[in-house]
């Protein structure tokens, strides 16, 4: 090898992967060498420090923390945590039934808005003459009676003449 090992092959190394030809070269090469043995004795270290914790951790007793019973204080249920948890679940079950009831009254307000503007729709749509014509309608008088009357009229003059 020309060169010296790059960071790759450093690494490469450390894990076990080498070639002879990086086998010979860190034997030849002076740099190389240190370089390798600096890091081998870094992880060395660490190695061994991490062991050096654990084991502490291990043998180390933790101390314990004294409870009620170590004092010699009876166990008893304790109705305080009962009653609270009891009043969060009667929250939790109570939510959703508050919201349907209010989504229902939602609905049931929206329904009857909306069969009030139908009814106004349908009493628009069903005048005979729009509003702004109403004056004009007044001005004039509808005699509708007459008007079937000469309507009939003029009909059976035409069928009649139709049948001459």
């Amino acid at each position: 090898m020309s060169q010296h090992l790059s960071s790759r092959q450093i690494s490469q190394w450390m894990i076990g992967e080498r070639t002879p030809q990086q086998e010979q070269h860190v034997r030849q090469c002076s740099e190389c060498g240190a370089e390798l043995a600096r890091l081998e004795a870094a992880l060395a270290l660490f190695r061994g420090s991490v062991r050096h914790w654990s084991d502490q951790q291990i043998r180390v007793p933790r101390p314990l923390t004294p409870t009620r019973r170590s004092r010699g204080y009876p166990a008893r249920p304790q109705p305080l945590r009962w009653a609270l948890g009891a009043a969060a679940l009667l929250v939790l079950a109570a939510v959703p039934i508050y919201r349907n009831a209010q989504d229902r009254q939602r609905q049931a307000e929206i329904a009857s808005a909306d069969a009030l503007l139908l009814e106004q729709v349908d009493a628009e749509v069903s005048r005979a003459v729009p509003r702004p014509m109403e004056p004009l309608v007044k001005l004039v008088s509808w005699d509708f009676s007459s008007t079937d009357e000469r309507d009939e009229n003029r009909r059976d003059t035409i069928q009649n003449e139709e049948i001459r």
